[in-house]
């Protein structure tokens, strides 16, 4: 299952700048957010950084670290091992809330793991483009996990 989904409540900004095509600005997204897992997979750290906001106040959780500001998050990519390049997303939802905000929710397996991953980025359209300024990342044990 993939989706992007156009929230059906316009913001502020969007309502007052007229009519926003949510669902174009979602698939905008998405199609940046495969550029983001195609690089991941790659290993291509470098590219992998400039998705983010160049900003002190960027913030990514991961499995085993924080990291606050890009300059963490770029050492945290300088010293990390690839991901399996067999990864594969799956229920993937990209939902557009304005004109210039997004988020990316997916979920990850890998055939080196039982366990699942759970990635969530939001994404904010700045002068620059689109770039990812809170970012999420865990695991579950699929036979721990309660799903409701």
């Amino acid at each position: 299952m993939s989706q992007e989904i156009a929230n059906p409540e316009l913001s502020d900004r969007a309502a007052s700048a007229g009519t926003v095509d949510l669902g174009k600005i979602a698939a905008e997204v998405r199609a940046i957010f495969d550029e983001y897992e195609a690089a991941l997979v790659r290993h291509d750290n470098e590219v992998l950084s400039n998705f983010f906001w160049d900003s002190p106040h960027t913030i990514r959780y991961g499995v085993r670290e924080h990291s606050h500001g890009i300059d963490s998050i770029r050492a945290f990519r300088a010293d990390t091992t690839p991901v399996h390049p067999q990864r594969r997303l799956r229920e993937t939802v990209v939902v557009a809330f304005s004109a210039d905000s997004a988020s990316a929710c997916t979920q990850f397996l890998a055939p080196d793991t039982t366990l699942i991953g759970r990635q969530t980025q939001t994404w904010i359209r700045f002068p620059e483009g689109w770039k990812i300024v809170a970012a999420h990342v865990s695991t579950v044990n699929p036979d721990k996990l309660i799903v409701y």
